[in-house]
């Protein structure tokens, strides 16, 4: 019964240690990046520029907006200030900041 008892119990405690071990991204997510032609405030970091396209010509702004949102998110970015989209609107480019 004492064998058994160790048996389970250590492995509890190596599987709980796996769990320790999985990964978290610390990045957020495109979702949680707010956008806005209006400047950030003064504590922002500015993260540097970023560009949202599509290869169709059939994209709406909210696509190409979601593409940049992720690029935005990839550099650890919580707010874009859109800058301006392309005449076809199949790009837009804008400014990354994290923001407190």
């Amino acid at each position: 019964m004492t064998k058994k008892f160790v048996l389970i119990l250590s492995l509890g405690i190596g599987l709980t240690g796996l769990m320790g071990c999985s990964t978290h991204s610390v990045l957020p997510d495109k979702e949680d990046i707010k956008t806005s032609r209006e400047k950030p405030d003064d504590d922002c970091e500015a993260l540097g520029k970023v560009t949202g396209n599509s290869i169709s010509t059939k994209a709406t702004p909210e696509q190409v907006l979601e593409d940049m949102k992720q690029e935005a998110a990839n550099k650890g970015a919580n707010y874009v200030m859109v800058e301006q989209y392309s005449p076809t609107g199949t790009s837009v480019t804008g400014l990354a900041y994290k923001c407190p």
